[in-house]
């Protein structure tokens, strides 16, 4: 198989998200982040909104919930009935897209336990991002105009969130170095430019 595919794991804050857009523009192959919910709407028939609700959630109980199938009747978005699916399930669907996006093409994927679902893909690199808390409420400031209050409970909700759901759906710990081909510091690499070219090369390196 000649396609690749990059997964980045990431704090929230980290700037995972930067580099996966760094990364993307330099090597020229799509990236898919939020973008993913729509090819798997689009490739399973169900409304975005079932996948967007469970957007890197671990699945709560009862584990049956009820919904909307997108209608192929009506060029909107409304709901024209419903079916009752599992989170598992959804997980399932989405994970299935995922494997073939990186069987028709070389890409990168962030979050959604991306480096565990491809994790026979023959050409996979898997990265982890961190940073200092201090950076990544800088970042979170700077980003998005929170105040330093406010971006330390997204952090910890987020994080929270991230590592619930990724150790529910793999059975391994989030952020584990054991679990990727690198696991960087953005903190101490002291730029996003600087961890894309530390991926870069070792790429090379490896011949990837």
């Amino acid at each position: 198989m000649h396609n690749f595919v990059i997964t980045i794991g990431r704090q929230i804050g980290s700037g995972g998200l930067a580099t996966a857009r760094m990364l993307s523009e330099q090597l020229g192959v799509k990236m898919y982040d939020k973008n993913l919910l729509l090819e798997v709407s689009k490739q399973s028939g169900l409304a975005c909104e079932c996948f967007e609700k469970r957007d890197e959630k671990r699945a709560k109980r009862p584990l049956v919930r009820f919904f909307g199938l997108r209608s192929t009747m009506q060029g909107n978005d409304a709901f024209s009935s419903f079916n009752a699916i599992s989170d598992e399930e959804l997980f399932k669907i989405q994970s299935e897209v995922m494997r073939c996006i990186a069987e028709r093409e070389s890409c990168i994927i962030v979050g959604r336990c991306a480096d565990y679902v491809l994790r026979d893909h023959p050409r996979r690199l898997s990265v982890f991002i961190s940073a200092s808390k201090e950076d990544r409420v800088a970042r979170l400031v700077s980003d998005q105009g929170l105040t330093e209050a406010e971006a330390c409970r997204l952090i910890e909700r987020g994080d929270r969130k991230r590592s619930d759901y990724y150790n529910y759906y793999t059975f391994r710990q989030w952020g584990d170095c054991s679990n990727y081909h690198l696991s960087l510091n953005s903190t101490k690499l002291g730029s996003i430019e600087n961890v894309v070219k530390v991926i870069r090369n070792y790429m090379e390196i490896i011949n990837f």
